[in-house]
């Protein structure tokens, strides 16, 4: 996977990122990366693909997430490939899953 950086912001988790995985318990991104991700009412989005990382502040700001077959986009930001871009402060994993408040 390529690694872009555009206005301050890194596109692509670093493996030993340490990163506050929105429940208080610290994570690795490579943790992350292949979980599913749901929203509260149980509606799978997807599986998580890679990250969006703040270089001035290091904060991961965004996670990129490859849909599932039965989403719609439309409406949804996604990037050029894609995948759907969902802001990491609204995230937090319970044991096999992230869920996403939306």
């Amino acid at each position: 996977m390529s690694v872009r950086q555009r206005d301050g912001i890194h596109r692509g988790g670093a493996a030993g990122t340490l990163t506050d995985a929105g429940d208080g318990m610290k994570k690795f991104a490579t943790e992350l990366r292949g979980k599913t991700v749901m929203t509260n009412d149980g509606q799978i989005l997807g599986t998580i693909e890679n990250f969006i990382v703040n270089t001035k502040s290091g904060k991961l700001s965004d996670v990129l997430v490859l849909p599932a077959e039965n989403v719609a986009t439309k409406g949804m930001k996604t990037d050029p490939e894609g995948r759907l871009i969902l802001p990491f402060q609204g995230m937090r994993a319970v044991k096999d899953v992230v869920v996403m408040n939306l």
